[in-house]
C-alpha cells in the first residue's frame, strides 16, 4: 500500500491549489474558500518545518553516537594508561590491582567504563605517590581521565535524551503535521466530488492529482566507480 510522502504532499498542494483557485466560484459554497487555501498552504509550511526539524534531530542523534564512541575511545586510553601504571607499581596478584580493574574484561559498555574511571580515581587518591614514583604516571594522566570521563558522561546523557525524547517527539510532530495537510487536500477533493458529481470530466481533473501525494523522493546518485581492469589487463 502506497503512503503519502512530504515531497508528494508538497507537489499535490501546489497543483491542487492552482486548480481549486481556478474553480473557486464553484467550490467556495462548499467551504473551499480563498482563506481555506491560505490555511492549507500554512499547514504545508508547518509540515515542511516539522520534517526539517525531524531530519535535523536524526542527524544530531547520529553525530552524538559518533561523539560518544570517540569519547569512549579517549577515556579507555586513559584507563589503560592508569592500569599499566598500576601493574608497574604493584606485584602481580596484589589486591591493589583489583582497585584498578586490572585483568577484567571490558565489554564496550559506556556504564562500565564510567564505573571503572570513577573507582580508579579513588584508587589514585590512595596510591598517588607510589604510582608517580614507580608507575611512570603523572598528575596529567589522572586529570585527563577525569576530564574524559566527564565528557563521556555528558555525551551519553545527550544521546539518551535525543533517543528517548527529541527524536520521537519530532517524529510525532512531523506525522501530525503531515496528517493535517492530507486532511485539507481530502476536503478539497470532497468539495469537488460534490460540486462536479454530474461533470465527470471536471471531477477527473481533481482526481488525477491524488497520486501526486505518493511521490517518492529521488535517491542521491551514487558516485561513479573507476573502471576495473579486465582479467587480462597488465598493470
Amino acid at each position: 500500500m502506497a503512503h503519502a510522502t512530504p515531497e508528494g504532499l508538497t507537489q499535490e498542494q501546489g497543483a491542487l491549489c492552482i486548480l481549486a483557485t481556478t474553480h473557486l466560484a464553484d467550490l467556495q459554497k462548499r467551504g473551499v474558500t480563498a482563506d481555506f487555501l491560505t490555511a492549507y498552504a500554512a499547514k504545508l509550511k508547518t509540515m515542511q518545518d516539522a520534517f526539517a526539524a525531524h531530519t535535523g534531530m536524526t542527524s544530531d542523534k547520529e553525530q552524538l553516537t559518533v561523539s560518544e564512541q570517540v569519547a569512549k575511545d579517549q577515556l579507555l586510553a586513559d584507563v589503560r594508561r592508569m592500569q599499566h601504571g598500576a601493574r608497574r607499581t604493584f606485584p602481580k596478584g596484589s589486591p591493589q590491582l583489583k582497585e584498578f580493574h586490572v585483568g577484567e574484561d571490558y565489554n564496550r559498555s559506556t556504564g562500565l567504563l564510567g564505573k571503572w574511571a570513577g573507582e580508579i580515581a579513588t584508587a589514585w587518591d590512595k596510591y598517588k605517590m607510589n604510582l608517580i614514583a614507580n608507575g611512570n604516571l603523572i598528575q596529567d594522566d589522572f586529570d585527563s581521565m577525569v576530564a574524559n570521563a566527564a565528557v563521556l558522561k555528558n555525551t551519553d546523557a545527550a544521546q539518551e535524551n535525543a533517543k528517548h525524547v527529541d527524536s520521537p517527539g519530532a517524529t510525532v510532530a512531523a506525522l501530525s503535521a503531515m496528517a493535517a495537510v492530507e486532511k485539507a487536500a481530502d476536503f478539497i477533493y470532497g468539495a469537488a466530488e460534490a460540486a462536479y458529481a454530474k461533470d465527470p470530466a471536471m471531477l477527473g481533473e481533481f482526481e488525477k492529482l491524488k497520486p501526486l501525494r505518493y511521490a517518492v523522493p529521488p535517491r542521491p546518485k551514487a558516485a561513479p566507480q573507476p573502471p576495473q581492469p579486465s582479467a587480462g589487463t597488465k598493470k
